[in-house]
């Protein structure tokens, strides 16, 4: 793979710069975004080639030298389907990995945890090992993020507005993410694999009933894709809920980038 002269153009000047990457099985998504001046962004997307079936992030790392530079701040963001969320209160160095342990013990990944600053959590979530050594060894100083963190952070920050409880869904294809938040702050987050949209609405549903939530009182917004939504799923959900919204991410350039992971789109909530 040649370097492409877009994304390696800022490479004197690296350490002005954020980089954020995100790799989804595919493609590696990388987005540099200037510290200074925030609409100054640089996105791309490198194909993940396969060998023996295991896509080869190192090949695309190594593909583009700016990659391995020094930055202000380097963000690997990561997905793995075995999370927890811990309390900050209920969370140290000594427990995690029990904590971890007990609700994966065929676990034989790398435990990495995610701080989520704004939320007062921590995401548990284990890393394959190989990989894990790989973004150490080779990016600088790197912050592994789990996939769910920066979206964990950005609907924290929206629930505070208002008295009543909130329910965000991001809906994608295959899966939904769910986060929800009551006045007293952080209550639940979990991604559910869908293969129909009515598996989407009974998660969601669900959770709504467990966590007390009220029909008529307490909110939900959806984000994805809004023709989809409704169409598809606000019609549906009218018969159970009464508010129900749709997200619309913050307009500037990072966020408006439709066509990057929503992970690397919200990465700028840990800038601040």
């Amino acid at each position: 793979m040649e370097p492409i002269e877009a994304l390696n153009r800022p490479i004197k000047e690296s350490h002005k710069y954020i980089l954020a990457m995100y790799a989804d099985g595919s493609y590696l998504y990388i987005l540099l975004q200037h510290t200074e001046n925030r609409d100054e962004i640089v996105t791309e997307r490198l194909p993940l080639t396969s060998e023996k079936g295991v896509p080869s992030i190192e090949e695309a790392v190594f593909s583009q030298p700016i990659l391995t530079r020094p930055f202000e701040k380097v963000f690997f963001i990561a997905d793995s389907p075995r999370f927890i969320f811990i309390p900050d209160a209920f969370a140290s160095t000594e427990d995690n990995p029990l904590y971890f342990d007990f609700c994966f013990p065929d676990s034989e990944g790398t435990l990495i945890s995610t701080d989520l600053p704004q939320t007062g959590a921590k995401i548990l979530f284990d890393l394959n090992t190989e990989l894990s050594s790989f973004v150490k060894r080779t990016l600088d100083r790197p912050a592994l993020l789990h996939r769910l963190a920066p979206a964990c952070e950005y609907f924290f920050r929206k629930s505070r507005l208002g008295y009543t409880s909130k329910m965000y869904v991001h809906w994608e294809t295959d899966h939904i993410d769910l986060f929800c938040f009551n006045q007293q702050g952080f209550l639940l987050s979990n991604s559910f694999c869908i293969r129909h949209i009515n598996d989407g609405i009974y998660y969601l549903l669900n959770a709504w009933k467990q966590l007390g939530f009220h029909a008529g009182e307490d909110e939900l917004s959806l984000s994805g894709d809004h023709e989809n939504l409704r169409q598809n799923v606000i019609p549906a959900l009218r018969k159970h809920l009464s508010y129900i919204t749709l997200t619309k991410f913050p307009s500037h350039a990072l966020t408006g980038k439709e066509n990057l992971p929503l992970p690397l789109r919200l990465i700028s909530v840990y800038m601040r």
